[in-house]
């Protein structure tokens, strides 16, 4: 008989790499790092089943996580229920509860250990004493305090939320020997734009670390699952097979293997193939890459050749040029395509010039529809 859901583990755990994350924080080697992945690629999980509990349990931190994308429209409302679920590993003090108290009866409507966070009106000044308040609560705590800030991109996407980060800024800076800091994005272009924003500096210490892929060992994990839910067999091979498929990307593998549970059978590959079908973006993608400029569109496919000179080198400039019919093309008119691109997350940096896709999808689908000649 096959197990009960409830009983399988479908996580996958990173433990060489929570490990290696808190080894850096505890040897003094930075105070500071940022993790980057694409969306989907299980960077939150990571955060909340491997790296979070294994600070907490096997090396004494108290644990703060936030998720900017749990309230986008007011990240200082994301900051307030991440300090509050916090605070239940602390004895709340009279301290504590008073702030709590000023934060009812307006705008937060999600109750967090039992108290409805809200505030009436533009308050937003008296919110950030809040969080100020609440943090220094946290601080008071005999612990190193490790924060955990998701997607904190978003905090680039709107000078409003400027006064957070100068917040966030203070707060670190303030108590740098006790509070170690783990950011993670999904958007390489969003998180430069928030390194180099001038007004409010938040990552200038951080150092940038890329999320690995999932190899052989999380597929084997995922088939023993698999095998532990429905009683059935799935050969190595044809994971590999279906990871390929899908990118690699976790979510979407585990979306195949649902349906493949569903449905019965161990055609994991014909699975994925029918998933992919169903979740079709053509005419998005067409879309897409219509309402983009020539000089765009020849940028896109300069950075799918994967050409190591970068996109302001001459071979790049002769090869666009080449696309466009034109003799040659300036630096100038380049640089505004990348920025559009970036613009529209089409394109993220990576090293000074050079620049990789943001959807492999849409890599895939230009090299199926429009290769370049």
């Amino acid at each position: 008989m096959a197990a009960r859901w409830r009983e399988i583990n479908w996580h996958y755990a990173r433990r060489d790499l929570a490990e290696q994350v808190l080894d850096r924080f505890d040897v003094g080697a930075t105070t500071a790092l940022t993790l980057f992945a694409p969306r989907r690629m299980g960077k939150t999980e990571f955060l909340l089943h491997d790296l979070l509990p294994m600070a907490a349990k096997q090396h004494d931190y108290l644990t703060v996580y936030v998720n900017f994308w749990d309230r986008m429209a007011d990240p200082v409302d994301s900051m307030i229920l991440g300090l509050q679920k916090a605070s239940s590993q602390i004895t709340r003090t009279a301290k504590f509860k008073k702030v709590l108290s000023k934060l009812r009866g307006g705008g937060i409507n999600t109750p967090v250990g039992g108290v409805n966070v809200d505030m009436a009106g533009d308050e937003k000044a008296q919110k950030l004493e809040a969080v100020q308040e609440m943090f220094d609560v946290l601080m008071a705590d005999r612990r190193r305090v490790l924060l955990a800030l998701d997607e904190v991109q978003h905090l680039a996407t709107n000078t409003s939320f400027e006064p957070l980060v100068y917040a966030l800024r203070g707060m670190i800076d303030a108590n740098k020997e006790k509070v170690r800091a783990i950011y993670t994005g999904s958007s390489r272009a969003g998180l430069q734009k928030l390194f180099k924003k001038r007004n409010a500096p938040l990552f200038s210490s951080s150092q940038t670390i890329d999320l690995p892929e999932f190899g052989r060992g999380y597929l084997e994990h995922m088939a023993e699952a698999f095998s532990e839910a429905t009683g059935r067999t799935l050969a190595i091979n044809e994971c590999q097979a279906a990871f390929k498929m899908v990118k690699k990307v976790p979510y979407d593998f585990r979306q195949v293997l649902d349906q493949l549970i569903l449905r019965g059978g161990t055609h994991i590959t014909t699975t994925a193939e029918e998933y992919l079908e169903s979740n079709n973006q053509d005419e998005f993608y067409l879309a897409a890459w219509t309402e983009m400029k020539p000089v765009d569109q020849a940028v896109m496919h300069w950075v799918i050749t994967g050409n190591t000179q970068g996109l302001y080198s001459q071979e790049a400039r002769a090869f666009i040029a080449d696309l466009l019919g034109m003799d040659d093309i300036d630096i100038h008119s380049i640089q505004n395509a990348v920025n559009r691109l970036l613009k529209n997350g089409h394109l993220a940096p990576v090293v000074q010039g050079r620049y990789e896709t943001e959807d492999p999808y849409f890599t895939d689908w230009i090299l199926t529809n429009v290769p370049y000649q």
